[in-house]
């Protein structure tokens, strides 16, 4: 087979796991039509369904890269199309050519990469799907005309929803038109619940807009509906005040309208010669081995599993993980009980059981990873739509999409993502003529990239635009009463400014930004995940913003740390080096409490003031400092007493505690207390704006 892709790439795999999940809905749905064709009640959902995954078979090919799976998808689409319009009949014929259509597509996607050629059967297979799309059924004269409908509406009508209309004429049922006025605030609500009770009873043909007597409140719908309620009966269905029903063709429908059902007999009508459909004379349409391989074996060696799923399962190792500890303690107890050699025995169990969980845990997580791409791949389309909306020419350029996140994390920062390329592409890229004005290309560009930096991964957004104003930022600031005055706010500083609720530096409100409820959404849901998100700019020459967030959420290494009588977690990913400190040492610059750590000045937080806890035993002379770092930025975190290191699963809080800064989460311990466990990103953003 002829292709432009190396088929032992992983690419392929991701192909086969989507490629088998759409082929197998298809055979499905083709079993299906095939009963509508012989009982002559074809359902057009069905077919569109069946539309659809055909179109999006041919698709995913094309990306792929393979051409012949694309071009057998493509003239299997048109026939198809073909069928849902109504232009060919639904015969058994025409069935023998879908089903063998998808049999050799079937055997080609399984054969992948064994270098097979398949070009004949193609061939003789696109024939026949030609073939059976150029077969027309001849009307003498069209029953909708007999049916007296307005010729505005008549033209109004799509190719699809004439044949739709055409087939509810051929099963005699009646048709109305049902006009309806619906209020401005909930005209979609109301809508859609009058169509979800029409199609209980029938068809909804069409939905069409329509002039209202009052445009400035109400909207106005007319509703085309096929079914075999009478005009009384459908009064009684929709039970609602303000409809106006018109029963089209009301007189009685003549007999000669009745027309043969969608599964139309094999032989057409003289007057109505069908052009012959080529019958499979010999087993050459299938490819020679794939009849023979014929199998229900699976195509890929992909599973698709919920992440709920997953989650339970990372829960139930967590668990584990806990019972571990607590088997570790008890060992521990029994030595020091004099139970030496029983404890001995424990303890190697407990050894050989932890090797075995961090084995489990490890494949579990692992399970849990998803290349950074799949993301990058949504931004593309994001990028598109809105460069067209604002009539600008954008390049986005993507870089490090091979790098794995946890699928829960990619979900969550999935709407920031969007907010922070649409934010890039509204205000910091300038206009192909400002672009050129400044000396610049006239396409601008936005680079995406991901890396991975020691236990946490780095997105990147950058842009060669215009750039943050940093003086108009910090006097927003001063206007917004943010500041008292532009003294001693950094560049830095000001920076932060955007990521505050309202703060919006556009002089004009678009459609895509301009509230300043956007950033600071952002910054919010990153910190959900214990990320932590930071904004570079020069003016005139583009913005970088840079995301840092932790590779899982699920089972983590922490530091256990003691303050004010009170247990903490700390995730170890984030501690850099622990130190002990003498109250004498700390330093006080700009009223914040500071360390000199060799050559750089650290900032310090004490953690039961960070938290507002109530100490009942003085402070001691000496005390531990955490130093703690995410992305470029540290800071000391000063604690009574380090306890040690232990695995914990991170549970959430629930709503209430969303608004707390500082906390990820809580976790159970293996002697059944539960502890906080620290967002660092959230204590390093808080502790060095508000200066400990």
């Amino acid at each position: 087979m002829t292709n432009t892709h190396d088929a032992s790439g992983r690419a392929v795999d991701d192909f086969l796991a989507e490629a088998e999940e759409i082929v197998e809905k298809l055979n499905i749905d083709l079993v299906t039509l095939s009963d509508c064709a012989d009982s002559g009640e074809c359902d057009p959902d069905l077919l569109n369904a069946i539309f659809r995954g055909s179109h999006s078979l041919k698709g995913l090919a094309g990306m792929f890269g393979f051409t012949e799976i694309q071009s057998l998808s493509h003239n299997l689409e048109n026939l198809l199309d073909s069928l849902r319009l109504g232009k060919i009949p639904l015969t058994p014929e025409t069935m023998n050519v879908l089903f063998d259509s998808m049999e050799l597509l079937s055997g080609i996607i399984r054969g992948i990469g064994s270098g097979e050629d398949h070009s004949a059967a193609i061939e003789d297979a696109v024939s026949r799907l030609n073939a059976c799309a150029s077969a027309r059924e001849a009307l003498e004269v069209s029953p909708l005309r007999e049916l007296g409908m307005p010729e505005k509406v008549l033209s109004s009508l799509t190719e699809y929803e004439e044949h739709r209309l055409l087939e509810n004429v051929k099963k005699r049922r009646n048709i109305f038109s049902i006009h309806a006025s619906f209020s401005l605030m909930s005209f979609d609500q109301d809508l859609g619940e009058i169509s979800d009770t029409l199609k209980k009873e029938g068809e909804v043909v069409s939905t069409l807009p329509s002039a209202s007597a009052s445009p400035e409140s109400f909207i106005d719908f007319d509703i085309l509906f096929g079914t075999d309620l009478d005009e009384e009966g459908l009064t009684a269905l929709l039970d609602r005040d303000g409809l106006t029903i018109i029963h089209y063709g009301s007189a009685a429908q003549p007999e000669e309208r009745s027309a043969p059902p969608v599964a139309a007999p094999a032989s057409p009508p003289p007057s109505s010669p069908l052009p012959s459909v080529p019958a499979p004379a010999t087993p050459a349409t299938v490819p020679a081995g794939i009849d023979d391989q014929l199998t229900a074996k699976s195509m890929s060696r992909t599973v698709r599993v919920d992440i709920g799923k997953l989650d339970e399962l990372m829960n139930i190792v967590g668990e584990l993980v806990l019972s571990h500890s607590t088997i570790a303690d008890i060992t521990t107890r029994m030595r020091l009980a004099g139970f030496s050699s029983l404890a001995i025995e424990l303890g190697k169990a407990a050894k050989g059981l932890d090797r075995k969980l961090t084995e489990l845990q490890k494949g579990v997580m692992e399970i849990r990873m998803i290349p950074v791409g799949q993301l990058f791949e949504k931004m593309v389309r994001i990028v598109r739509k809105v460069s067209r909306e604002q009539g600008k020419k954008v390049d986005l350029k993507l870089f490090g999409a091979d790098t794995e996140l946890d699928k829960l994390i990619i979900e969550d920062i999935s709407d920031p993502m969007v907010h922070i390329i649409r934010n890039a592409i509204d205000h910091g890229l300038e206009t192909p003529e400002e672009r050129i004005a400044a000396g610049k290309p006239e396409r601008g560009t936005i680079r995406l990239s991901s890396y991975q930096k020691g236990n946490h991964v780095v997105i990147e957004v950058a842009d060669d635009g215009r750039g943050f104003n940093i003086e108009k930022v910090k006097q927003k600031a001063l206007e917004k009463g943010l500041i008292k005055t532009l003294e001693g706010v950094s560049d830095r500083d000001a920076l932060d400014f955007i990521f505050l609720p309202g703060f919006s530096t556009a002089d004009k409100v678009s459609e895509l930004s301009g509230r300043g409820v956007g950033m600071d959404v952002v910054k919010s849901n990153i910190a959900a995940v214990s990320g932590m998100v930071d904004i570079e700019s020069e003016f005139g020459k583009g913005s970088r913003i840079i995301i840092t967030l932790p590779i899982t959420l699920a089972i983590i290494k922490a530091l256990l740390v003691l303050t004010a009588d009170r247990t903490y977690a700390i995730p170890i990913t984030s501690v850099l080096e622990t130190i002990i400190v003498e109250e004498r040492e700390i330093l006080t610059v700009e009223r914040k409490e500071v360390y000199q750590l060799r050559e750089t000045t650290l900032p310090l937080v004490r953690l039961e003031r960070f938290f507002k806890v109530k100490r009942e035993t003085p402070e001691p002379g000496s005390f531990y400092v955490v130093v703690v770092g995410v992305a470029e930025k540290r800071l000391g975190i000063i604690v009574d007493d380090l306890v040690g290191q232990q695995d914990i699963v991170i549970k959430s809080l629930g709503d209430m505690f969303k608004g707390y800064k500082g906390i990820s989460g809580a976790a159970d311990l293996g002697d059944q207390r539960t502890i906080l466990v620290m967002d660092v990103g959230g204590i390093i953003g808080e502790a060095l704006r508000s200066g400990g």
